[in-house]
């Protein structure tokens, strides 16, 4: 592991955990550490020695009342927008029994070709085999904040005296892209994978090399999702759609699925998918010493813009794709389980998928893991809410 990967990590944990310490007035309701790696499907890769490396993230944070703090920049920002375009719309439809929580995540996404070094010989064998690095996808990164709140909430209709569950996420990211800690975050814990040395800028070398965008180009994202319940055939069993729209370093609007068996006190189900930004996570504790959930979704989402591939336009090395030469329609699948311990551990672990974000013949399907761990501090109940 690199020492910038180190240096994040252990400044990471101190703002964590010092916070908590020094403001007891201030609750926290859980601590989560979660990451993305390829490797964690390779059971269902076709050739694990092929090494896909297109994925990989880590993600730290806390919930509760802290994670919404205005000394910590994100919060103040997002509920400045937050009032300028979702209250106004939640007050206009009376939306009652409102109940608010918050969560505040510092986060590395990284997003790379197939191969990552060519200092293997898989790589000189396929690339003997016609297979051009220039074809694939770029290396690219974010390293970042992002600060969400999430409202829970009923709607009731009078002429039918029915009520229907809501559940309104808004986040707001921010960070830069190219900060070099991405290398290391693709080989935590992953000993069978290569060393990235493409990841670093070889101007000799023959095809493209080091990331594509600038190194602190800042990068921000607004994103909005909504949860209904549309079927409930039994108690703990459930379907719900979830529409979502994100502006920023991603631009795109998505309408996605959710069905699954959740835990007691669950009113909605937990997106158990990756880790990247536009999916902001949730805390529930259940009221059982042992619980937990099975769950699969999928979201379609047509693409405007992604910095990853498209990069900053006019700020490049040419590497980046056009918007023609990019899909317009993104798919995306996951199938996960959680597993809650005494009211205080949560371990979780999904398979994700992502069809092909570039045309012709190396487009391709990509399939990782996401793994990740909770301290659970808060009382029981539906979502861990605070009062902030």
């Amino acid at each position: 592991m690199n020492w910038t990967l180190r240096l994040f990590l252990l400044l990471s944990l101190y703002i964590c955990i010092t916070p908590c310490q020094a403001q007891d007035e201030e609750p926290i309701t859980a601590y989560e550490f979660s990451m993305d790696q390829d490797f964690l499907a390779d059971f269902v890769h076709d050739d694990p020695e092929e090494a896909y490396n297109y994925t990989a993230g880590l993600r730290l944070g806390i919930y509760g009342e802290l994670a919404n703090h205005p000394y910590l920049g994100l919060p103040y920002v997002r509920q400045k927008l937050d009032g300028w375009l979702i209250d106004p719309l939640i007050n206009l439809f009376s939306f009652w029994h409102e109940e608010k929580s918050h969560n505040f995540v510092m986060t590395i996404n990284g997003f790379s070709p197939r191969f990552i070094s060519d200092e293997t010989q898989l790589f000189i064998d396929t690339t003997a085999n016609g297979y051009q690095l220039q074809q694939d996808l770029p290396f690219s990164s974010f390293t970042g904040f992002r600060s969400s709140r999430r409202i829970e909430a009923d709607k009731v209709f009078a002429h039918t005296r029915t009520a229907i569950d809501y559940a309104f996420t808004s986040s707001f990211s921010f960070g830069f892209t190219s900060l070099g800690l991405t290398r290391g975050v693709e080989n935590l814990f992953g000993a069978r994978r290569p060393n990235g040395n493409l990841w670093k800028k070889n101007d000799q070398a023959p095809y493209p090399t080091g990331q594509l965008n600038h190194t602190m180009v800042p990068l921000f994202m607004y994103s909005l999702s909504m949860e209904t319940v549309l079927w409930r055939p039994i108690k703990k069993v459930m379907l719900q759609v979830r529409p979502e729209i994100n502006l920023g370093y991603y631009t795109d609007v998505g309408i996605g699925f959710d069905f699954g068996k959740v835990m007691n006190t669950n009113r909605f189900i937990d997106n158990l998918s990756y880790t990247d930004t536009n999916n902001p996570g949730l805390v529930s504790i259940s009221n059982e010493d042992m619980s937990f959930s099975l769950v699969c979704g999928g979201v379609i989402r047509a693409v405007f813009y992604n910095v990853h591939y498209h990069g900053m336009f006019g700020w490049n090395r040419l590497e980046e794709y056009a918007w023609a030469d990019t899909k317009k329609y993104m798919l995306e699948g996951y199938v996960g389980a959680k597993l809650q311990f005494i009211k205080k551990l949560e371990f979780n672990f999904s398979v994700n998928t992502r069809s092909p974000m570039i045309k012709g013949e190396q487009g391709k399907y990509n399939t990782w893991g996401t793994l990740g761990f909770k301290y659970l501090i808060g009382e029981e109940g539906e979502g861990c809410h605070d009062d902030y």
